[in-house]
């Protein structure tokens, strides 16, 4: 690897990735250079990476499955992150709750949400039948909840965010891919190989599956000329990154394998 540290989230993300194809396709590939940070002037890939003579052209992206869900997702957490540890041993049944997404608003006082929904837990979850699915809503809170309570022997509050329509998600992601292109182009004289990786964070709403339908989607025939490959970083799991080759033309001749299989022998 490079003797540059990595300075930024997406710098580990990079790391992992050369890493792993350095295990599985190239062989001694490592970083060489980083030249966003160089480029002091104008915008520039993230990394080039060489092996054996090949060089290979790195650029590093992030998309959310929903429109401004990293914005939506810590507006969650800081309203209600904290009560399913804070009642563990005080709910003595199951009890799931399902917020909307994107329902957490801007220019309220979390604090008071959050302190109106313990409440009303504590107050009347006891008299809630169960094994029944209902949408309740509490004053002060400004969208309604859906409740299912359990008995069950693993009692506690579970917050669930519902799901919705994805339509646009393919969309989305051809338009942060073309934008992602010029700058790799520039290097497809002296690279051999010209990557996007990009990453996703949501264990709920995302998988490779996903992914490759909407990648097929946005490119039926050929990728854009200044790419040569799509890779999936799927940081969902703290500690852990898997990278999944999502480009068409690699996965079109491929062995039918399990996941397992294809971490250890990704098509190139």
């Amino acid at each position: 690897m490079s003797g540059q540290p990595p300075s930024r989230p997406e710098d580990r993300i990079i790391e992992a990735f050369v890493g792993y194809l350095s295990t599985t396709i190239y062989p001694e590939l490592r970083i060489t250079d980083w030249p966003d940070k160089r480029n002091s002037t104008t915008s520039d890939i993230d990394a080039i990476a060489k092996s054996h003579g090949r060089c290979i052209a790195i650029e590093h992206t992030s998309i959310d499955t929903f429109p401004g869900q990293r914005l939506h997702d810590s507006r969650f957490l800081k309203t209600f992150g904290c009560l399913e540890d804070e009642l563990t041993g005080i709910v003595n049944c199951r009890l799931r709750v399902i917020i909307p997404f994107g329902t957490v608003p801007t220019g309220i006082s979390w604090e008071g949400i959050r302190d109106r929904f313990r409440r009303w837990i504590l107050d009347e979850v006891p008299q809630l039948p169960f094994d029944k699915l209902t949408t309740v809503t509490i004053e002060g809170i400004p969208f309604p909840l859906t409740v299912h309570k359990s008995i069950s022997d693993l009692p506690g509050l579970f917050l669930i965010r519902s799901d919705i329509k994805n339509e646009d998600f393919p969309e989305r992601l051809k338009s942060k891919i073309n934008s992602k292109v010029e700058k790799l182009a520039k290097y497809r004289d002296s690279c051999s190989v010209l990557i996007l990786l990009i990453e996703n964070d949501d264990l709920a709403n995302m998988n490779r599956g996903i992914m490759i339908e909407a990648v097929e989607a946005s490119y039926p025939q050929s990728l854009p000329h200044g790419l040569d490959r799509i890779w999936y970083a799927d940081s969902s799991s703290s500690g852990s990154v898997q990278f999944w080759n999502v480009t068409p033309a690699s996965r079109r001749n491929m062995p039918l394998m399990t996941g397992m299989e294809e971490l250890k022998r990704p098509p190139e």
